[in-house]
């Protein structure tokens, strides 16, 4: 029998309209770069039910052996645009399995000349990146081990994460890597309801 963390990855998931990918995450977070939601996926059986908010529900078989899903929207319909396909593309990286964590995220300690502070990078459906020290309305980003934070008015920056050290460097975007640096240490991976329910099946 399939378990939820032979999910997590990559897909490309296709409708009658085109394609695009999305990421099933850790801890039943379904992340769409393009159609962002505060979205949930979950596992019953070897059914995968995606909760997309305003962007519908639905329904897809998973393969263990392909990594594929083939299902529909929520109602089934006759509907020639009903119908969903998803294809495995490829498992999370380790940069990106480092930041998610347990699928709640991860807390850092970010430095910069004038001290340093704590900051999370949630793996909420919208990737947002909050700083209790200076707060606003952020988010993040990643390509391959590259990371952009678009922090609104503090600015935006660019790091490359080192996921075997734990760590990220990098500097201010368009800023002098000489005084506009920024560095980050991992300290700890973030807790939700969603990670202590997933935890609680084990024990």
């Amino acid at each position: 029998m399939a378990k939820p963390s032979d999910v997590v990855g990559w897909y490309t998931l296709t409708w009658s309209g085109g394609s695009f990918e999305v990421c099933f995450r850790p801890a039943g977070i379904f992340f769409c770069p393009k159609f962002q939601q505060p979205s949930k996926w979950e596992m019953e059986g070897d059914i995968i039910k995606i909760d997309w908010k305003k962007f519908g529900k639905y329904e897809m078989k998973f393969d263990p052996a392909t990594k594929n899903m083939e299902g529909n929207a929520v109602p089934k319909s006759d509907d020639e645009k009903n119908w969903r396909k998803a294809a495995f593309v490829r498992s999370l990286s380790p940069v990106e399995a480092l930041l998610l964590g347990d699928g709640a995220g991860s807390e850092w300690d970010f430095q910069w000349s004038g001290g340093s502070f704590p900051v999370k990078f949630k793996a909420d459906g919208y990737n947002h990146f909050q700083c209790d020290d200076f707060p606003a309305h952020a988010h993040w980003s990643l390509d391959g081990s590259k990371l952009k934070i678009s922090w609104a008015e503090f600015g935006n920056y660019e790091l490359t994460v080192d996921a075997e050290g734990k760590n990220m460097d990098g500097c201010a975007v368009g800023g002098n890597p000489e005084t506009d640096w920024r560095k980050a240490k991992f300290l700890r991976n973030l807790i939700s309801a969603a990670t202590q329910e997933d935890c609680a099946h084990h024990h």
